[in-house]
């Protein structure tokens, strides 16, 4: 009897395996591997890189796509969420329509291999050290008969996130030599976008038809700003002589004054769009940032009144000559648009890098073309009714105001240029003191135009400002190619002393301070030393922080006295201070070498 009900179990099961139900919903061959890959070997925090799934299907199967006919369902990657990592959006490749047997009409789906792409972007603060990438695809798996139940495969990849004085290398180019150059992927070539591009790229990603709103709607508001304020009077003298016109021919002759700013502004649009790549490693280097920061600061110190933005007089003579007719007004409007487009440089430069950074070309030229269709509606008008060009508000201290607020504005975006910049270079301090020395230069040797000065002073100043920019330019590049110490510093957090001296080592602690210039000169002289390093491997090397103020540091820095930074003491194995190897203040390495060698034999 219990043969008969195993036999009668056997058949069942074999009745059921060799059902479509089974071979629909019961069972799931394998039909792919998933391997993740990423573009880089190591990453540094506040930066961005980019994830490849690299997906093999067996031959005999294939895989509904991210977008599947109605009632089948789609592949799909989901990542898991992380603190202080985000994943861009998920990229998926496009999929093939192909007629099976159990289908009236083609159906979209994937086979052999496929890549799906995103990207990784890790927080300013996230600390040091591996973490794992994890993620799972969700698809369904068919042959050329069949469709099997749904199924998960899960994946992970390991991220070294590392200090900024480590090497990072670009890896698995082959993966990503593909890798799409469209708005809606977001491409972010390791470089942390501004705030102003953060938000451009998101009106971008909302699709074409509000991006083309919101650039005509910025385009408008561009009139705001001073910059465009000289063009007026051109407008003025070159429309206004031509008032006795019929309205519907001023507005022809109008809208072409118009077409020629927007195809200034097209064609900057078309340049930073083929620039793409290649201003994307652009903006990798600190010399170009520095460089575009010193050009909006420059235009910020015009803001205050250093110097004034005015249309050379060669100029202002040609211009105001008349010119008839459409292609006159044509070539009025391209030559106003070169006026204004550099003028307004420093406010739609963070535009400019945007459009570069993501590589559109066509998009870029249309977006900026339309931006420059924003920016002379006022013109249209203004000439249309040429009577109104007599009733525009006079120059006053409303202007002066408006012009310093922008100076501010300015500063602003040149410090969010900067500051990407800054947390990739060991020596911030020195970094952003060099740019300030080059611009100190810049202002006071050649920017500043006050009246009385002599040519004798000017001659003078302008010596004095290509020493001082020189200076900065040697200041900056030191502190670009400065290097993270080679010492294994713990950083205090805390800890006793029991837990600091492990392994039977003395303790070497050093009690320092950001803002402390004899303790950036032991990094940089003392502690750089190769004899130093060797000899540092036997200690456990401790650095307090007492830049600002933590209850931790302050007690610790009480439980031994400290009084002055740079302090320098020693313990031995037991926790106890070498009191008579003490150091307060700067010490060279053939004075500090002795005491080191003083605490291994004393411990």
């Amino acid at each position: 009897m219990k043969f008969a009900r195993s036999f009668i179990a056997i058949i069942i099961m074999l009745l059921i395996a060799s059902s479509p139900l089974f071979a629909q919903g019961l069972f799931t061959p394998e039909v792919l591997n998933v391997n993740p890959v990423i573009s880089v070997d190591k990453a540094y925090p506040g930066t961005s890189f980019r994830i490849a799934i690299m997906v093999d299907i067996e031959p005999q199967y294939h895989i509904n796509s991210h977008t599947p006919d109605e009632g089948l369902i789609k592949t799909e990657l989901n990542f898991n969420s992380l603190n202080q990592i985000s994943f861009g959006k998920v990229l998926y490749p496009k999929p093939h329509m192909v007629k099976f047997s159990f289908s009236d009409e083609p159906l979209s789906v994937y086979e052999n291999k496929i890549v799906i792409y995103s990207t990784v972007t890790i927080s300013n603060d996230h600390p040091l050290g591996i973490v794992n990438l994890e993620g799972t695809l969700s698809y369904q798996a068919c042959d050329d008969n069949n469709c099997y139940a749904p199924a998960e495969e899960k994946f992970s990849v390991p991220i070294d996130i590392v200090d900024s004085g480590i090497t990072v290398s670009e890896i698995n180019e082959d993966v990503f030599k593909n890798f799409p150059a469209l708005v809606e992927e977001s491409i972010d070539e390791g470089i942390s976008f501004s705030t102003e591009e953060l938000r451009a790229k998101k009106i971008l990603e909302k699709g074409l038809p509000y991006a083309i709103i919101a650039f005509f709607i910025f385009g408008l508001a561009l009139n705001l700003t001073p910059c465009v304020y000289p063009v007026i009077p051109i407008t003025v003298g070159y429309f206004g002589g031509q008032s006795e016109r019929r309205k519907g021919s001023s507005f022809i002759i109008a809208l072409f004054y118009v077409i020629g700013i927007a195809i200034v502004f097209a064609i900057l649009g078309l340049i930073s769009g083929l620039a793409g790549q290649q201003w994307g490693f652009l903006f990798q280097n600190p010399w170009f940032v520095v460089v575009i920061s010193l050009i909006i600061l420059a235009m910020a110190a015009s803001m205050f009144g250093a110097f004034e933005i005015t249309i050379p007089s060669w100029l202002m003579g040609s211009l105001g000559k008349s010119r008839e007719g459409v292609l006159g007004s044509l070539i009025m409007g391209l030559t106003v648009g070169i006026v204004i487009a550099p003028c307004a440089a420093g406010i739609i430069i963070g535009l400019v890098g945007l459009v570069a950074k993501l590589g559109i070309v066509a998009k870029g030229a249309l977006l900026f073309f339309i931006m420059g269709l924003g920016l002379g509606l006022p013109y249209l008008i203004l000439a249309t009714f040429s009577g109104l060009l007599n009733k525009l508000p006079q120059s006053g201290m409303w202007m002066i105001w408006i012009k310093k607020l922008f100076g501010i504005l300015l500063v602003g975006v040149a410090l969010y240029f900067l500051m990407p910049q800054v947390k990739a270079i060991h020596d911030q301090l020195g970094f952003l003191l060099g740019v300030l020395i080059i611009f100190g230069g810049l202002l006071l040797g050649f920017l500043d135009h006050a009246p009385g000065y002599t040519k004798r002073f000017n001659t003078g100043r302008a010596i004095l400002g290509v020493l001082v920019i020189l200076f900065g330019i040697i200041t900056t590049n030191k502190a670009i190619h400065s290097e993270a110490s080679k010492i294994d510093w713990i950083n205090y957090s805390n800890q006793s002393v029991q837990e600091l001296t492990v392994d039977n080592k003395p303790v070497l602690v050093d009690f320092y301070a950001d803002w402390c210039t004899p303790c950036k000169e032991m990094d940089a002289k003392t502690f750089s030393q190769e004899i130093i390093i060797e000899k540092s491997k036997s200690f456990n090397m401790v650095k307090v922080d007492l830049t600002t103020y933590k209850e931790s540091t302050e007690a610790f820095k009480n439980k031994f006295n400290i009084s002055g930074m740079p302090t320098f003491i020693f313990l031995n194995s037991n926790g106890q201070e070498i009191k008579e190897l003490r150091t307060i203040g700067y010490a060279g390495y053939e004075e500090f070498l002795p005491k080191m060698e003083q605490a291994l034999d004393a411990n």
